[in-house]
């Protein structure tokens, strides 16, 4: 039985996780990942999402050929040691997407030019992953099926006039992969009081 957390305990402790172990997700934890997608503000209140379930052994093998069809991510020596590792596990999830359990891919309706709303499809993606952290499974957020859009509509039959917003790997983490907490830049650096500048000064 997973153990529920707080929000925020959550929030403090989401990281992206990209290895995953083989068990399979429970339909009912799958549910509430859709549950809580659903909750999420959407412009408008059009709600114009809609979010496709893969778990189909060759679809996600056909996934992986595209996936790795493309450029890799190229590890350079003048990258951060942080740089180099996220780098690493995006490239490790590239090389195993076929293994991941689960996927779930985020759709939304597109403009008549082919692009989307970001703000009516994103919360709810953030809110999978919120979701997921809390019930001790792990995600990260990936766009790269964008590069693939017209194969990947094919593949699953997604219409005209409906764009993928995103693809989100779901597994329980693997054996020494863990959560947060996560290192973030300090909040004087990037919040401001009235202004540019002026750092918030949060009560110590």
């Amino acid at each position: 039985m997973t153990r529920s957390i707080d929000l925020f305990e959550a929030i403090d402790s989401q990281r992206a996780i990209r290895r995953f172990k083989s068990d399979p997700v429970p339909d009912e934890l799958i549910t509430r990942l859709l549950q809580a997608a659903i909750k999420a503000p959407s412009g408008g209140a059009r709600q114009g999402w809609s979010f496709i379930v893969i778990r189909d052994q060759e679809t996600k093998d056909k996934i992986g050929e595209l996936y790795r069809s493309g450029d890799g991510f190229s590890i350079t020596p003048d990258m951060t040691g942080q740089a180099r590792r996220v780098y690493g596990a995006a490239q490790y999830l590239e090389d195993h997407m076929e293994e991941v359990p689960v996927f779930i891919l985020a759709c939304i309706e597109a403009n008549d030019n082919g692009t989307f709303s970001a703000a009516s499809i994103y919360p709810a993606v953030q809110n999978i992953l919120l979701a997921a952290r809390g019930m001790g499974l792990g995600s990260c957020l990936t766009t790269r099926q964008m590069r693939f859009e017209e194969e990947i509509k094919q593949m699953l039959d997604i219409p005209e006039g409906v764009a993928t917003a995103a693809l989100l790997p779901i597994g329980f983490p693997a054996e020494g992969v863990g959560y947060g907490p996560t290192r973030r830049k300090a909040l004087e650096e990037v919040a401001f009081d009235g202004g540019w500048g002026k750092s918030w000064q949060h009560p110590t």
